[in-house]
């Protein structure tokens, strides 16, 4: 993912917490991190306090984290064997935010998708996970059918702005 993310100066200069903190649904890091089940640690006067990436984007530029709190670490579970991923995203140029993007963690066991996590990049005021695409998937295996069901759920959850990116309607297309 990092590759699709910026441009190699930005890549170089920035950090992942920061693009996480930030909180803006345009960023790549929050699909990623909610699709790799991270676990954010937070920091603050008040002690330590651990959120999950899933629950700590409120909306724009809003987070979980408190006016005191820094983020001092992003902790990620390792994968199981016969465990995938991907992110891809829709962008105009190189360095660009993406029109729409998806974040996914995928298992395989027997032909029959045993484990899925599913995140979708600026087609809302937060990065979202697209539960019920998971669900679409999940114990059965791989098929057109099960794809375009997958994608139909994905888009059914997508709310985003209209910018020079595209419209509503292209870019909740482009999410499936």
């Amino acid at each position: 993912a990092a590759r699709l993310i910026a441009d190699a100066q930005v890549r170089n200069r920035g950090t992942i917490g920061g693009d996480i903190a930030h909180g803006d649904p345009g960023n790549d890091h929050p699909a990623i991190a909610i699709a790799l089940d991270a676990t954010l640690v937070l920091e603050g006067p008040k002690g330590q306090r651990m959120v999950k990436a899933n629950s700590f984007f409120l909306g724009t530029y809003m987070t979980d984290m408190a006016e005191d709190e820094i983020l001092t670490e992003i902790r990620v579970p390792a994968f199981a064997p016969k465990t995938g991923y991907a992110y891809e995203k829709l962008k105009r140029k190189t360095g660009d935010w993406a029109t729409a993007g998806a974040a996914v963690v995928m298992r395989m066991d027997g032909g029959k998708v045993s484990a899925v996590r599913i995140a979708l990049t600026n087609v809302a005021a937060t990065a979202l996970r697209a539960g019920d695409a998971e669900t679409a998937l999940l114990g059965k295996p791989l098929s057109d059918a099960t794809m375009v069901d997958a994608a139909a759920k994905a888009m059914a959850i997508c709310d985003p702005a209209e910018d020079l990116r595209g419209d509503r309607e292209y870019k909740t297309a482009m999410a499936g």
